[in-house]
């Protein structure tokens, strides 16, 4: 399970990133000359799937588009009801939406850094090789040897279907934590994109350590994972505006050349404090994200008044197999909602919410 340890500006930055609020536009209408303001809105949650009324939690979904509509879901789930052991979970979504039973395809191995939890699922396509066979698809996620949720790494493991019930481990952590893993949080909650369609990576991830809580990339080379190559680790940029960043999924829209991003909201006083109450859902221009230079283009939070519930959190965009949008003006989430009783986590479910603009009159 996931805890985060944040710096104390985190309530000033979230002041920041409203800042960043997407703007309507007021516009003529041709026929009767009324003014109408383009809206940005949700649609109402569609429900995906829970383990209740079992004491299971479903969360922090990976989803992949296919071309006919339906849709490929990882997520993060517990195998044994009561027993907070992370496993990574699938289940097809068709276009229909009726859905395939939720199978259980990536457990912690006994005896390795993952010992204990494989959580935290992010899948794509492209062309990796590892000892020497050619696989399609690459699921990275966190991994963990201890029940204390200090000192996470990340991990990938590799697959040519993605209806696979068993992925192939890489043996080793791929981005493993250089702190002290009795004290930080550590590194985790991957998110990756293709950039050429083949074994070029970006992977972005929430560090916690001594120097605070931020999400960070790096460029891979993961062609042969024999002469794995990691690049440069780099700072996720905030837009000058001093945001806490965590628990964030990207993806980015060719057309627009622009990169998505959803970003963990804040934690409520009352219990369950551990859980954000909102998911914020913002774009920022490609190359300004690159140069550090950018600042990030804010839709309407993910949050009560869209869910009706009080946690709205672990969320994903909706992507097709290389990490790609249609558009970044309307994107789809999939994010989790729980209540605030205890156990809260037993109440974890993955909910879907598609954004759209629509044109409402201005009467004043």
């Amino acid at each position: 399970m996931k805890r985060h340890y944040l710096s104390a500006s985190f309530c000033v930055a979230l002041l920041c990133l409203v800042s960043c609020q997407e703007k309507p536009e007021e516009q003529p209408d041709d026929g009767g000359g009324h003014a109408y303001k383009s809206e940005f809105v949700w649609d109402d949650p569609v429900d995906i799937f829970g383990f209740q009324p079992e004491a299971r939690y479903a969360y922090c979904p990976s989803a992949i588009e296919m071309p006919d509509g339906s849709c490929h879901v990882f997520f993060c789930g517990n195998p044994q009801a009561g027993k907070m052991v992370d496993n990574v979970y699938h289940l097809f979504v068709k276009a229909d939406g009726s859905m395939t039973e939720a199978v259980s395809v990536l457990q912690p191995t006994p005896g390795t850094w993952d010992s204990f939890h494989c959580c935290d699922p992010s899948v794509i396509e492209g062309n990796f090789r590892l000892d020497g066979k050619a696989y399609k698809y690459a699921m990275f996620y966190l991994g963990i040897d201890k029940g204390d949720c200090l000192g996470n790494e990340v991990g990938v493991a590799f697959s040519n279907d993605l209806n696979s019930t068993s992925w192939v481990k890489y043996p080793s952590q791929l981005i493993p934590f250089d702190g002290d893993r009795s004290r930080y949080w550590g590194v985790g909650q991957p998110s990756a994109l293709s950039l050429d369609g083949k074994g070029k990576v970006l992977l972005t991830y929430t560090v916690g350590d001594g120097n605070g809580t931020r999400v960070v990339y790096n460029e891979l080379d993961m062609s042969d994972m024999s002469q794995l190559l990691v690049g440069e680790r780099k700072t996720v940029p905030t837009g000058g505006s001093s945001i806490v960043f965590h628990n964030c999924d990207f993806a980015f829209d060719r057309d627009a050349g622009r990169i998505v991003a959803t970003i963990a909201g804040d934690w409520p006083s009352n219990y369950p404090s551990f859980i954000e109450s909102f998911t914020a859902v913002a774009s920022m221009d490609l190359d300004s994200f690159y140069d550090n230079s950018g600042s990030w283009k804010r839709l309407k939070d993910i949050n009560y008044s869209v869910s009706g519930y009080n946690r709205n959190h672990n969320a994903c965009l909706l992507r097709d197999s290389f990490g790609y949008v249609k558009d970044y003006k309307t994107p789809t989430v999939f994010f989790t909602i729980s209540g605030t009783v205890p156990t809260a986590e037993w109440s974890y479910r993955i909910m879907r919410t598609d954004g759209r603009i629509i044109k409402v009159e201005v009467t004043d």
